[in-house]
């Protein structure tokens, strides 16, 4: 049903094209019938139709259109604005159903609009095949206008809805990402705590036991940091701030003392950068100590481990090091951490280089830009 402001609308447009249609009556004055009731209302049904039931019912509106207009020239009344009427109409239907259905409602339109001017020119004029088929070469217009816009549109949606699955599908990558970096860092410390429990459970129970707590406080940690991802998964409310995994640079002295209690030696110098880090680099940059340290627990063995923060020029360098069993000239396999890690610096405009280090050992080093995404 059409609303009360497309009555309105509707009403308005009656009002206008019955004074245009009493204009139009004065200039052709002898030379068609003069408007009475029946025209008027004939404009005003044809006018209220095509306005009110455009978007509703555009087949109808067409429809009723076609009828009323063809019904007053075949009369005799004097041209005028009713036209226009069955012009919009047509446009209507084209803009907003589908092409073939358009295609044959406007066919089946211009067949009746030619039929009605052929017969109204062939009492007036002496050519009135020629001048009817110019009639309906101006008819197929508003088709051909109105399909070209419903083809825009419908690939605007299109590309519009591709982006939206694009992001939507980028964010869950994200996420993803963001999982394997927790449940792989929390998985890998309890792992080496739990080793490290078993070799003192008999001869130094009370280490046993700092090793089993440790393992409770980085399994819950883990955890909750994951069921935090996961809820923006499913919830579409705006983060509440409750800060579910501290992430940053701020976090690095918890994440290495955690990284300790597991059993590998972490020495940590972070120099002062002098600028406020973006959002994104700075998580970046504790991304990249997470993935790299945790690596280091997964496939180093016994070793040590260096992580070192520090400015040069415009950049961020964040250098993770350890003396594990890689020798120089291996190519490193590149593992989805690695994949994840180079990723995510690449998405903040940076560069990230992961090798075996002189003197044997691994070493993973990111350059993330001071300002941010470039």
């Amino acid at each position: 049903m059409p609303s009360p402001r497309e009555l309105g609308y509707a009403g308005m447009v009656a009002v206008v094209l019955v004074l245009g249609t009493i204009g139009a009556a004065a200039l052709q004055a002898g030379r068609a019938k003069p408007v009475d009731v029946w025209a008027i209302l004939l404009v005003v049904i044809a006018s209220t139709a095509t306005v009110a039931l455009r978007h509703a019912a555009p087949v109808v509106a067409l429809a009723v259109a076609m009828t009323a207009t063809g019904g007053y020239l075949l009369a005799g009344y004097p041209y005028g604005p009713i036209q226009l009427c069955m012009i919009i109409a047509m446009f209507g239907v084209a803009r907003r159903i589908p092409l073939r259905m358009s295609l044959v409602a406007c066919g089946v339109a211009g067949i009746v609009a030619y039929s009605t001017v052929a017969a109204r020119f062939a009492r007036e004029v002496e050519t009135p095949l020629l001048l009817s088929l110019a009639w309906l070469a101006w008819v197929v217009l508003p088709w051909s206008l109105g399909a070209l816009v419903q083809a825009v549109t419908v690939s605007q949606q299109r590309a519009r809805q591709e982006l939206v699955t694009r992001v939507a599908l980028e964010e869950r990558m994200k996420i993803a990402a963001d999982v394997h970096d927790v449940a792989g860092h929390g998985f890998a410390l309890v792992a080496m705590q739990a080793g490290v429990a078993l070799l003192v459970f008999d001869e130094q129970p009370e280490q046993a036991r700092k090793s089993l707590e440790a393992i409770q406080a980085t399994s819950a940690k883990s955890l909750t940091a994951l069921r935090g991802m996961l809820e923006t998964v499913h919830s579409k409310e705006p983060d509440n701030g409750e800060d579910h995994d501290v992430t940053g640079l701020a976090g690095l002295p918890e994440l290495v003392e955690q990284v300790r209690a597991g059993g590998l030696p972490v020495d940590l110098a972070v120099e002062p950068v002098g600028a406020r880090l973006a959002e994104d680099v700075d998580v970046v940059a504790y991304r990249v100590v997470q993935e790299s340290l945790t690596n280091v627990l997964r496939h180093a063995g016994e070793t040590t481990a260096d992580v070192r923060i520090a400015r040069q020029e415009d950049e961020l360098v964040v250098q993770v090091a350890d003396r594990g069993h890689a020798t120089p000239g291996q190519t490193p396999r590149l593992g989805r951490g690695l994949t994840g890690m180079r990723s995510r610096v690449e998405d903040v405009g940076g560069r990230l280089a992961a090798g075996p280090r002189s003197g044997g050992g691994f070493q993973v080093v990111a350059h993330l830009p001071l300002g941010g995404e470039r």
